[in-house]
């Protein structure tokens, strides 16, 4: 009966020892492989335990010598598996990369040129001698810049030169605005995949040039027309790019102007009876109230930086 005791406490003292290593490496790095290993090979302690414990005569000794071996076995400490060695020469490979993709860089300065299709819209003409609002292309270039905030997002400013001409007509004579803006975009980009990214944010214009003329303007009698675009504007710009080649990026771009674009510009109706268009007037036969621009870019970009 003692012999069999002291049989059984061996064993669990071999089974709590064995628990508390698989314990240990729930926390390390270890493969299947090492793991087969280390539960196949049994523990010196053990052959120790069992040999020390065959002669059933010394049953009370065989007791007293568990205790101590129990006590003077140290715990022992966790060693951590080393990685494999192509693991090691990935991180040395890693640590001699010197330069980041393209995408990723810190700074950028770039080039980007576009062609422009310009549209008023909120126009609120409502004479029938009006045919449409005004539309027509444009194009515009400049430079641009990038700068990494968070991983695949930048603060993506430009500043462009842009010139657009619009037109329709009114009592079947065509009337035709032009516009050369400085268009400072200040977008935030976010690349969505490896090659494809979205853009968005405010836009502000400064307006640097603009003209106004009509067919056969030397007929028309009455009051010369004057209309002067504001020198100040701003709207919002939405867009989406894709990389052709490293640095060269292709993108199509909405802008949507939120002001007016002729604020002072009167027209008749605005006139009340017996009132005279002053000589510096802004006047228009037409009105042009709520009269905003919207803009779609198809852009050609490269970052050289």
């Amino acid at each position: 009966m003692k012999k069999f005791l002291t049989l059984v406490a061996c064993t669990l003292m071999a089974t709590s020892i064995s628990f508390a290593q698989e314990e240990e490496y729930y926390y390390g790095v270890q493969t299947e492989e090492q793991s087969a290993d280390q539960a196949s090979e049994p523990w010196p302690d053990e052959a120790e335990q069992s040999s020390e414990v065959e002669p059933a005569e010394e049953t009370a000794p065989a007791d007293n010598k568990v205790n101590k071996q129990t006590s003077a076995q140290p715990a022992k400490a966790f060693e951590p598996t080393p990685a494999p060695a192509h693991i090691a020469q990935a991180d040395d490979s890693q640590d001699s990369y010197e330069r980041p993709a393209n995408n990723e860089q810190k700074f950028g300065i770039g080039l980007r040129a576009a062609f422009d299709y310009g549209m008023m819209y909120g126009f609120k003409n409502e004479d029938d001698d009006v045919d449409g609002s005004p539309t027509g292309i444009g194009f515009e270039g400049g430079l641009m810049g990038r700068i990494q905030l968070i991983s695949n997002l930048h603060f993506a400013p430009e500043v462009n030169i842009a010139f657009v001409r619009t037109e329709h007509e009114y009592l079947h004579q065509k009337r035709t605005y032009t516009s050369i803006d400085l268009e400072i975009p200040l977008l935030m980009r976010g690349i969505v995949l490896d090659k494809f990214y979205v853009t968005g944010g405010p836009q502000l214009n400064l307006n640097l040039s603009n003209d106004f003329d009509y067919d056969n303007k030397e007929s028309v009698e009455g009051y010369e027309e004057k209309i002067d675009e504001a020198k100040f504007t701003f709207g919002l710009a939405v867009g989406a790019g894709f990389n052709i080649i490293e640095g060269l990026f292709i993108d199509v771009r909405f802008y949507m102007g939120l002001m007016d674009l002729y604020p002072d510009v009167k027209s008749i109706s605005d006139y009340e009876d017996g009132d005279i268009v002053g000589e510096g007037d802004d006047f228009s036969y037409i009105s042009m109230k709520g009269a905003k621009m919207m803009k779609i870019k198809a852009g050609l970009s490269y970052w050289f930086i």
